[in-house]
């Protein structure tokens, strides 16, 4: 594929831990076409024995409180139904009911899937521009070796959140800016950190800004070539966390990507030059019925413990590519994975596929820029309805500090460590025990990490 030359501009909205027959699933009820589920016609069976059938009961909070686990060896057992060590050849994804009970959750709630009803958002973007049905997680595993296969086009062997490990790889982000192209990460809020970013806070006012100046870039045409969006991952008084990591408003989520989306297009000659795909991380633990296929071309990186020679791709998430030059009701069965994404942000804007990328997954990935089929850009306007409003929710300050959390504040203490050692040894992980605390850490942490964005963000300057 050669570059398109309408496209100035490809975003890309990273949410967290849910997969797709959990999200979008149902839109096989409308779209046969789709690779998704009705009820009844997957079930995993839990301990005692008993059936737990995919239905579409899924609520926006509360069913999800005990964290699925989605740790490697946890997803081994989701997807083999055995635990990690025993040998199995075949997923046959009839492990989650298990898993979760192992966390003390309820088995019936991890089959359970949102109707398209629930999500006016998700479900109407799918509709109208292209729905990728078989975009998989890079990784069996959790969220930060998923998300470096979106900055990096690789994992480098690791498949656990300890922090800080990628630093000074070699991101999509600096191979742009060798190019000459500008890339941005906007993460929501001081407050809320940027997950597994901390690579690039050496040089932070480079390639780094806010969710406020992402809605003013795109207003005032300033947007880069490549931005990098992510959503709140902690409560900040109104403000809801909106990352839909569970348990976590999945409401809240709808708004934030409703919210991206609008930006975009409130600037006609940026909606009209720019790709956004919304993608998440990884499945989070919950069910999803697609065998995530073999990697044909391994980068030679390999784990030991665990296991693991990057041979497979992690469980499947939800992914909708929008843009005005693709068709409404596109549905699309090629295989992606995380690794797609700076393949293409390539391919787009620095050279020919195989060419740049350094690492063999990333030159092998598929790339969506032939999702563009139009060669006109379509005018209409889409409604969500009145269902797409933020809906409330039950604050989640007061909650026991997640795993996602917690990984973050060990990564931005070893930022500290590194860079600012006086403050590092104020600031102390393990005194964070609830998402409250998290949250007031990250803060703290962010004022000296990124001081610009902070000031910013106090006076309201964009």
């Amino acid at each position: 594929m050669a570059p398109n030359s309408n496209i100035k501009h490809i975003v890309v909205l990273m949410m967290e831990n849910r997969s797709f027959d959990h999200l979008i699933g149902f839109l096989k009820t409308e779209n046969p076409a789709i690779r998704g589920v009705v009820a009844n016609d997957y079930f995993n069976i839990n301990n005692a024995g008993t059936a737990m059938p995919v239905t579409d009961e899924a609520t926006d909070q509360g069913q999800l409180v005990m964290d699925p686990g989605h740790d490697f060896t946890d997803v081994y057992m989701q997807m083999y139904a055995v635990p990690y060590g025993t040998p199995a050849s075949q997923p046959n994804m009839s492990g989650f009911a298990k898993s979760y009970e192992q966390v003390g959750g309820n088995p019936a709630n991890i089959m359970r899937c949102f109707r398209p009803s629930q999500l006016p958002v998700l479900s109407t973007l799918a509709r109208q521009y292209a729905l990728c049905d078989q975009w998989f997680s890079s990784v069996p595993g959790p969220t930060l070796p998923n998300r470096a296969f979106a900055h990096f086009g690789t994992s480098f062997g690791r498949l656990d959140m300890s922090p800080d490990y990628f630093r000074a790889k070699p991101s999509i982000y600096q191979r742009l800016s060798k190019a000459g192209k500008k890339a941005m990460i906007y993460y929501y809020a001081t407050w809320s950190g940027t997950q597994g970013m901390t690579f690039l806070l050496s040089d932070q006012d480079q390639y780094f800004g806010l969710f406020g100046d992402f809605i003013s870039d795109c207003k005032k045409g300033r947007l880069p070539e490549y931005a990098f969006v992510e959503p709140a991952y902690s409560d900040n008084g109104t403000t809801l966390a909106n990352d839909q990591h569970p348990d976590h408003s999945v409401r809240a989520g709808e708004n934030f990507i409703r919210q991206v989306y609008e930006a975009i297009r409130s600037n006609p000659d940026v909606w009209n030059s720019t790709v956004l795909l919304i993608v998440w991380d990884e499945h989070g633990g919950i069910f999803d019925h697609e065998i995530p296929p073999m990697v044909s071309n391994v980068d030679g990186f390999t784990s030991n413990d665990p296991a693991f020679n990057f041979d497979r791709l992690g469980v499947r998430v939800p992914a909708v590519v929008v843009s005005p030059y693709i068709a409404a009701e596109t549905v699309e069965h090629m295989v992606f994975e995380h690794a797609s994404i700076p393949a293409t942000v390539t391919e787009q804007f620095i050279t020919a596929p195989g060419q740049d990328p350094p690492y063999a997954r990333e030159r092998s990935a598929n790339t969506f820029l032939h999702l563009l089929t139009l060669t006109e850009p379509r005018s209409d306007a889409i409604s969500f309805g009145a269902a797409a409003a933020e809906a409330p929710a039950q604050p989640s300050s007061v909650a026991p500090v997640s795993l996602l959390l917690s990984n973050q504040v060990q990564e931005v203490h070893a930022v500290l460590t590194r860079n600012h050692p006086e403050v590092a040894r104020q600031l102390h992980p393990v005194t964070v025990k609830t998402e409250q605390d998290a949250k007031e850490f990250v803060a703290k942490a962010m004022s000296v990490i990124h001081p610009s964005a902070a000031l910013r963000e106090k006076s309201g300057d964009k």
